[in-house]
């Protein structure tokens, strides 16, 4: 901010007069908000630094309409975005897009080429931004490849060993048995050989378990009401994967997803907000599998 004191530029005998301290006072203020206009014009000339009102104005030439809760910096983000929708529009360009509105390896991108499908892969933490990538796409797209969106929930769980030399007592010999009253064996824990946090599972356990996982599970609740029963899973390395596909006509948004085994028990349970804007949405479950305490 720059010195906005003018007094100290009077001469000593009308500094002591009172009437130019206050004038020195309101001239002061008014060179301090006239370097404040002047800092804000300057930062309006930057997407990435414009205020509210400058913002507003980029909307309206843009046709963008915000919706209610959107932050400056994801409006600013949608801004820069559409300004700098230029030809071509390729495969590299769309992932330079996609860095962009969802941050470097926060997403992943799958063309189905055969049956003409693009699959955009990322978390429903922020479903503001599939909103912006339905918007792009809807640019940028080729009108004979359909986007096929899919939200992704991650899971995690952790396995741990332990190792430890026990002592097993047997409290009952042949023909003095007091059913219930102690436990048959009882089992003292005398060493530890192994500690849980030192590391010993190897991946073929945590590969087989995220298999498990994946495969105990047998239907998809959506909203708490709409039953799914096709769903494809999949495992690579430790991470288990369960997809399935809501249609637009089914539901217009998702607000609940769990997970169901084959006896309608809930296995997980996930509050997202995932708004359905195109056809066809594909929600994918990871769960990831880690040794661990």
């Amino acid at each position: 901010m720059p010195e906005t004191n003018i007094c100290k530029y009077y001469p000593h005998w009308f500094r002591r007069i009172l009437d130019f301290q206050y004038l020195c006072r309101s001239e002061g203020e008014e060179l301090r908000l006239m370097a404040e206009a002047m800092d804000r014009i300057h930062q309006n000339l930057f997407v990435q630094t414009m205020d509210e009102g400058t913002t507003a104005q980029w909307e309206a030439i843009l046709r963008i309409l915000p919706s209610p809760g959107e932050d400056i910096d994801f409006r600013r983000l949608r801004v820069l975005n559409r300004l700098s929708l230029r030809p071509p529009f390729t495969l590299i360009f769309l992932r330079e897009r996609l860095d962009l509105i969802f941050g470097p390896g926060k997403y992943d991108v799958e063309v189905d080429y055969p049956n003409f499908t693009l699959y955009i892969e990322a978390d429903v933490g922020d479903p503001l931004r599939y909103g912006e990538v339905s918007a792009l796409l809807g640019i940028v797209k080729p009108c004979h490849i359909v986007y096929v969106p899919r939200p992704r929930v991650r899971k995690g769980l952790l396995l741990g060993e332990k190792a430890a030399r026990v002592r097993m007592t047997y409290n009952y010999i042949l023909g003095r048995w007091a059913l219930g009253q102690k436990p048959f064996v009882t089992v003292e824990e005398l060493e530890v050989l192994k500690m849980p946090d030192t590391p010993s599972i190897r991946p073929e356990l945590l590969r087989q378990t995220a298999e498990l996982v994946a495969g105990d599970i047998a239907a998809a609740r959506v909203n708490g009401t709409l039953l799914i029963t096709a769903l494809s899973r999949s495992t690579t390395g430790n991470v288990g994967s369960v997809t399935y596909t809501v249609a637009r006509d089914q539901a217009a948004e998702v607000e609940l997803a769990e997970l169901l085994d084959k006896d309608g028990n809930v296995l997980t349970s996930s509050a997202v907000h995932v708004p359905l804007l195109e056809e066809r949405t594909s929600i994918r479950h990871s769960f990831t599998v880690k040794e661990g305490t």
